[in-house]
């Protein structure tokens, strides 16, 4: 028979983080004022934020036809830059057709599963028009990396966590009279470090990511005065097609070409786990 003290660690183990969660609510139209759920967001009890954006745009198609998926996509991003340089309240305007509204109380295993959770519940959007397969290829996308890549990296670097995983993923910084949003997730003393996520079936958009990463990076390289800079990538699954696998790799071998002479580091896994080694490596490492 279990004793009080079995039972409450139990409970301990099962749900340990808690926090509020929020919803990222979009405006198509303002003439119309309909609203759609496009993220969720979730805050836990020592103030960290997580989010987790809307990846797929396909489903947009059925309400306003495929010209509204670049909307989409750019309201996705505009939110998830602009929600880590608010102090978050009851409801936030992230613009006038963007809002992040506070939902109420939300508990889970960590922070990974309650936004996936949330997500699944609560995006109506993301839910796929194709069918889907037992072993069917799923895309993985940099939100979804990176939340989990936090958790793991917490145990990982222990007290010094906060060292190199700095609360807003996001630096700006300006080139003359042009202000850059960087991506850099990860730091440590000479050096700064941007996360790309490749686990996609589109090569179209694995394309993309990459650009963005060596922007990214390039652009920090230049401005922010830092030597020792890393891209790391998520890499697909052995469930994606093969023929689709080669093209990816082929992408991946000109990607690191094209970062020979920059010296920076490339760290990449199929897995969040030997990625998240990857860069607790790189952030231990002295320069």
């Amino acid at each position: 028979m279990k004793t009080l003290n079995d039972i409450l660690n139990s409970t301990t183990r099962i749900t340990n983080v808690s926090g509020n969660w929020y919803q990222f609510q979009w405006t198509p139209d303002i003439t119309t004022g309909e609203i759609l759920n496009i993220g969720v967001g979730f805050r836990d009890n020592s103030g960290e934020f997580g989010v987790l954006m809307l990846d797929y745009y396909e489903r947009i198609n059925c309400f306003y036809g495929p010209e509204m998926q670049f909307q989409l996509e750019l309201a996705c991003n505009v939110a998830r830059e602009l929600v880590f340089r608010k102090d978050l309240k009851e409801s936030n305007e992230l613009t006038p057709q963007i809002h992040l509204i506070k939902k109420g109380f939300a508990q889970g295993k960590n922070t990974t599963d309650i936004l996936n959770s949330l997500y699944k519940n609560t995006i109506s959007l993301g839910k796929k028009v194709r069918k889907t397969s037992k072993n069917r290829f799923s895309s993985t996308s940099r939100d979804s990396v990176y939340i989990t890549l936090k958790d793991k990296l917490k145990l990982n670097l222990d007290i010094d966590y906060s060292l190199h995983v700095p609360e807003n993923p996001y630096q700006t910084v300006s080139e003359g009279n042009i202000i850059n949003n960087l991506y850099l997730p990860y730091k440590k003393q000479h050096g700064v470090a941007t996360l790309v996520s490749t686990a996609y079936a589109d090569i179209q958009r694995v394309k993309c990511n990459l650009f963005d990463g060596y922007r990214d990076i390039d652009i920090a390289s230049n401005r922010m005065n830092t030597k020792d800079n890393a891209i790391f990538l998520m890499l697909p699954s052995d469930n994606l097609k093969r023929e689709v696998q080669l093209e990816i790799e082929n992408e991946l071998d000109k990607f690191i070409w094209l970062l020979k002479p920059h010296k920076f580091y490339v760290g990449s896994h199929a897995n969040t786990d030997g990625l998240a080694d990857e860069i607790t490596e790189w952030c231990q490492q002295v320069a």
